[in-house]
């Protein structure tokens, strides 16, 4: 009985690795820089600064692209817009991101790209969330340069 054993444990000791194959590894988020695009739709006039950092998916208040555009070009923020799909634990994450930041401000955007970050003169789009390239471009803003204005 003992012999018979033998090759049924090596079997086991052999194929303890064999399991079924690893999960691949996450695809790299793919970004592209390039000059900023207009955040505004014809009649937004009226703007107004944003109350929080970040906006929900479902939230009603969601700033419209007249304060996008003036947080652009007067606050020096940083917009970014991300996909309604975008998976929860990145919008989690992202929500997070957006609360550490200076100037910043996450709202839902179109489907596509998945990620738009926009700086008064620069754009990213990415196809994913990739918070590293995110706080670089926030970083890229030069401090102090706000320009003067009124609040509403």
């Amino acid at each position: 009985m003992r012999r018979s054993l033998i090759p049924a444990v090596a079997a086991l000791v052999l194929c303890a690795a064999c399991g079924t194959p690893a999960d691949p590894a996450p695809a790299a988020v793919t970004c592209e820089s390039g000059p900023r695009t207009s955040l505004a739709t014809s009649g937004d006039t009226e703007w107004r600064h944003p109350d929080r950092s970040f906006y929900a998916p479902a939230d009603q208040d969601v700033p419209n692209g007249a304060s996008l555009e003036h947080l652009l070009t007067l606050d020096n923020a940083l917009i970014v817009q991300y996909s309604p799909q975008l998976p929860q634990p990145s919008i989690d994450a992202l929500r997070d991101w957006a609360a550490m930041q200076t100037a910043t401000v996450a709202v839902p955007g179109p489907a596509d790209p998945v990620i738009r970050a926009t700086l008064a003169s620069t754009e990213l789009t990415c196809d994913g969330l990739d918070v590293a390239q995110l706080t670089t471009l926030a970083g890229s803003r030069t401090t102090g340069q706000v320009t003067e204005h009124g609040d509403s």
